[in-house]
Order: structure tokens, then sequence, then C-alpha cells
């Protein structure tokens, strides 16, 4: 691994504790198609085993279940929490002149999540913010590539000069896909032996453990 120019954060359960959010709006999801709810235990196990399309009611598309989920996560009012560690870490990068970008699979503007970043205290040390507004796909694979490609570019930095840090498989896909160096994180409720086959180069506890992996590269 060359130099790090830059670090693309995943955001939700990478950076923010966004989790009872998350099945905040699922539930309200379900209700709007007239799906049957399940209660916290449930969601978390599916959760943590990718099966949460197994309760989307019987002829509804998942690709407008999740499309569904996605326009309206910024509508819910439970409130996300900063997830330990993240406040030091990006203040560490932003010293040594890394540029810090943040990427989300929410179908949102960008200025609402910079809007929520600033509310906890993260906003002033995130260079730019990508989401998903305009990806139709987003709600079928899950897949950030294009906001990476778009970063990138933006920042002409190449991907052997980058770092992608996420929690979900498909973040781990993309990084391997792109030739970026992926760093899986466990706060996500996936499992470490699950993103390392899903592309992890490594997977540590949080993000909390970033800068003493990363010092030596900056």
């Amino acid at each position: 691994m060359r130099k790090i120019k830059a670090v693309i954060f995943d955001l939700d359960q990478t950076l923010i504790n966004s989790i009872e959010r998350f099945y905040a709006v699922f539930i309200d999801t379900l209700k709007h198609f007239g799906g049957s709810t399940i209660g916290w235990d449930v969601f978390i196990e599916s959760y943590a085993k990718d099966t949460l399309n197994s309760f989307i009611p019987r002829g509804i598309e998942a690709k407008e279940f999740w499309d569904y989920f996605l326009s309206h996560y910024d509508e819910c009012e439970v409130k996300s929490r900063v997830i330990e560690g993240a406040e030091d870490t990006l203040r560490f990068l932003k010293q040594r002149g890394v540029y810090v970008i943040v990427v989300t699979g929410r179908k949102t503007p960008p200025r609402k999540v910079k809007e929520e970043l600033e509310e906890l205290g993260l906003g002033r040390m995130v260079d730019e913010v990508y989401t998903a507004e305009e990806l139709d796909d987003i709600a079928v694979d899950f897949s950030k590539k294009p906001l990476l490609v778009k970063a990138m570019k933006k920042f002409k930095i190449n991907p052997d000069e980058c770092v992608f840090v996420g929690d979900y498989k498909p973040d781990m896909r993309v990084g391997k896909e792109l030739g970026v160096y992926t760093i899986g994180v466990l706060t996500g409720h996936e499992t470490r032996c699950s993103l390392k086959k899903a592309g992890a180069d490594i997977v540590i506890d949080s993000i909390k453990d970033l800068p003493e992996l990363l010092k030596n590269f900056l």
C-alpha cells in the first residue's frame, strides 16, 4: 500500500450508530406495505444474517421495498449516535493531511448528511459526502461503487492511495473490485469471517482501531 491520501468511510454503523433508526424505518416500511412487524431481537438476528428480505410482504419487490425505506430514512426522528473513537480517528487523519470522505447508501441529498454530521460534531472533519440520491440500483445491490469512483476522480486519487472502511459485505466487495485497501469494522453486526470472505483486507473491531493500523502509511 502506497502513502494514503484519502480514507473513504461508510456512514451508518461505521462512523455513527444508527441501528435503532434503521429498525424504526424498517418497521414503518413493513407497515406501509401491509406486512407484519417484528421485534427487536428478531430484527438484530436477521440484520446480522442479511435475511431481512424474508420479511418483505408477498407480492412486493425487494427494490420497491428498499427504495421506499431509503427514501424515507431521513424522516425518522430516532437520533443516531457517534461510534466511540470516530471523532478522534477523523481528527487524527485530518491532522496528517488526509482527505476524509463519507459515502452512504441513503437516497438523500448530501447536504442532509452534512447537516447530521455537523450536529454530531463530525462535520468539520469531513471533506466531502456522497449519497445514493441518484443511484437507481442501490436498493438492489447496495453497491456504493459509483460513489467511490466519483470520490477518487474528484480528489485525483488512485485506488492504491486510499482506504475504504465499512461494516457491510457489499462494501467489502466494492473495495476489492476497485483495488482499494478495504477495512471491515465489526460495529455493524457482521462477523469477522463474513467480512473477510466478502473481500476485506483486514477486519478491526471498530473505527477507534484505525489510527494504529494506518499510522505507518500516512
